[in-house]
C-alpha cells in the first residue's frame, strides 16, 4: 500500500514517477495499492499524465483516489472511477466511540463533555479523537469547562441569555453580554457562529413536534431551547434566522468582531417591535368593520329621526334656509335608489352643486368603472335631483386627467423622506420601485 500526499505531490514529474513503478508486480502481495490522498490538488498536467494509467490500469494495481472536493475533479478522469461517497458519522456514534476510548484509557471525562466533544467534530471521527487528545494533555479529568476553554466554544445558557435579549429588544442586556464574553477573552467569531446555530436549532424546535429526534442536543438544552420559543412567532424568528446568518458573514470578515457584532444584533433587535403579517391583517379587517358598522348606524338613527312624528308642531315644514350642497344632495339621492350597482359608483364620486348643476367628478382610472355607468342613469338621478331641490337640475361628470409625473422624481421625493431614510439605513434596504397611491378626496396623491 502506497499512500501519495496530492497536495505536496501534484506536479506531473511525480506522476510520472508512479507511472513507472506501477508497471512492476508487487513483491509481498497480489495487488499494488496507491491511495492518493487531496486528489483534487493535483496540476492539470498531473491529471493528464495519470489519465492514461486510469485508462488501462495493470491487472495488479489499484488507484484510490481520496478528495473532499470531488467537484474540482476533471470530468474525464471522474467518469473513469467508481464513486464511494462517506457520509457524516452520527454524534451518538462518535460519543460512543469517545467513551470507550476513555474506559479503556482511564480517561475521566464527563458526559457533557462528551457531547461537546462530538458535536465540534462535525461528524468526523478523526477530529473527535484528536480533540479527546488535545484535552487529555491540559487535565487529567476533563469536564465541559475545559473542552470549552479548548474549543472556545460558547455556553449554552449564554446563547440563550443574548438570544432572549434580542427577541426581547433588550439592547442594553446584548451590549453588556457582548462586554462580558470579551473581558472572559472569548472568541466573537466563534460565538457568532454558534449563535447562527442556535437560532436554527429554534427554528426547528418551532416547526418539530419532536425536535429531540432531530437536534443533536442534550435534554438540558431542549429545555433551554423551549423556554424561548413562546416568545417568538415562526415568520418573526425566520427572519431574524436570516439577518442572523448575514451577520455572521461581517462579524467573520471585520477587523473589529465586537463592533461588528454590537452593531448587527442591535439592528435585529429592532425587528422584535414589527407586528406579525397575520396579525396586522387581522387588525385592519377589524378596523374597516368597526368603521362600516358605525356609519350603518349612523344612517340608522338618521332615518330613525326622520320618521319619529313631530307631535308640537303639525304644520308644514318650511323650506331650510341654507340650501342644499353637493355631499348633501348626493347622499340624499343614494338614499332614494335601491339599484346598489348605481350606489356604489356614486359613493365613489366628488360631488359639486352650483346653479342647480350637480358635477360629479371621478378620477381618470376609475371612468371607465365608475363614470359610464353613471351617465347611462343620468335621466334616474336628475328626475331624483329635481324632486330633492324643487328645481329642475342637471347632471354633469367631469373626468380628473391623470397628471403624469416622471419616476425619477418620485424617487427623489422618497429619498428625503426621514422616515425612508431611517429604515433603509437601519436594515441596510434600497428602493425598488415607487408607485403613487390615489386618495380618497382625489385631490391630491401621496407616493
Amino acid at each position: 500500500v502506497l499512500e501519495i500526499d496530492g497536495a505536496s505531490n501534484n506536479s506531473v514529474d511525480d506522476i510520472r514517477d508512479l507511472r513507472e513503478g506501477v508497471k512492476y508486480t508487487p513483491l509481498g502481495g497480489r495487488y499494488k495499492i496507491y491511495i492518493i490522498d487531496e486528489t483534487h490538488m493535483l496540476s492539470t498536467s498531473a491529471f493528464n499524465a495519470l489519465l492514461k494509467t486510469l485508462e488501462e490500469p495493470p491487472p495488479h494495481a489499484i488507484f484510490v483516489l481520496v478528495t473532499t472536493a470531488p467537484r474540482k475533479i476533471p470530468a474525464t478522469i471522474f467518469s473513469r472511477c467508481q464513486h464511494l461517497p462517506f457520509r457524516r458519522i452520527s454524534a451518538q456514534k462518535i460519543k460512543e466511540r469517545v467513551r470507550h476510548i476513555a474506559s479503556s484509557e482511564d480517561i475521566k471525562i464527563s458526559d457533557s463533555a462528551i457531547e461537546m466533544v462530538a458535536r465540534a467534530a462535525d461528524g468526523s471521527m478523526r477530529d473527535s479523537l484528536t480533540i479527546l487528545d488535545q484535552v487529555t494533555a491540559f487535565s487529567s479529568e476533563i469536564d465541559a469547562d475545559g473542552v470549552k476553554d479548548l474549543l472556545g466554544i460558547a455556553d449554552i445558557e449564554m446563547l440563550a441569555e443574548v438570544s432572549a435579549a434580542v427577541i426581547d429588544g433588550d439592547r442594553e442586556k446584548v451590549i453588556s453580554v457582548i462586554s462580558e464574553l470579551v473581558d472572559k477573552g472569548a472568541d466573537l467569531k466563534s460565538f457568532a457562529k454558534d449563535l447562527v446555530e442556535f437560532f436554527r436549532n429554534l427554528l426547528i424546535a418551532k416547526f418539530v413536534k419532536k425536535p429531540e429526534e432531530i437536534l443533536d442536543l442534550s435534554e438540558d438544552e431542549i429545555k433551554i431551547v423551549s423556554r424561548i420559543l413562546p416568545k417568538i412567532s415562526p415568520d418573526l424568528l425566520t427572519l431574524m434566522l436570516s439577518e442572523m446568518a448575514k451577520a455572521e458573514l461581517d462579524v467573520r470578515s471585520s477587523f473589529s468582531p465586537r463592533l461588528s457584532l454590537e452593531m448587527s444584533l442591535i439592528r435585529i433587535s429592532f425587528l422584535s417591535t414589527l407586528k406579525p403579517v397575520q396579525e396586522a391583517i387581522e387588525n385592519i379587517d377589524a378596523l374597516i368593520r368597526c368603521q362600516v358598522s358605525g356609519v350603518r348606524e349612523e344612517k340608522a338613527d338618521a332615518r330613525t329621526q326622520d320618521l319619529e312624528p313631530e307631535t308640537q308642531n303639525l304644520k308644514p315644514k318650511a323650506a331650510p334656509s341654507t340650501p342644499l350642497d353637493g355631499s348633501s344632495l348626493l347622499t340624499a339621492i343614494v338614499e332614494k335608489i335601491d339599484d346598489p350597482r348605481i350606489t356604489s359608483r356614486l359613493s365613489q364620486a366628488m360631488p359639486l352643486l352650483k346653479e342647480n348643476v350637480l358635477t360629479l367628478t371621478f378620477n381618470s382610472n376609475e371612468a371607465e368603472l365608475f363614470a359610464e355607468p353613471i351617465r347611462k342613469n343620468s335621466n334616474l338621478i336628475e328626475k331624483i335631483a329635481s324632486d330633492i331641490l324643487k328645481t329642475p337640475a342637471k347632471l354633469k361628470i367631469d373626468i380628473l386627467t391623470k397628471k403624469i409625473i416622471r419616476k425619477k422624481d418620485l424617487r427623489d421625493k422618497v429619498l428625503t423622506d426621514p422616515a425612508v431614510k431611517e429604515v433603509i439605513e437601519l436594515f441596510d434596504g434600497r428602493i425598488i420601485d415607487v408607485k403613487l397611491k390615489e386618495n380618497t378626496g382625489g385631490e391630491s396623491k401621496d407616493v
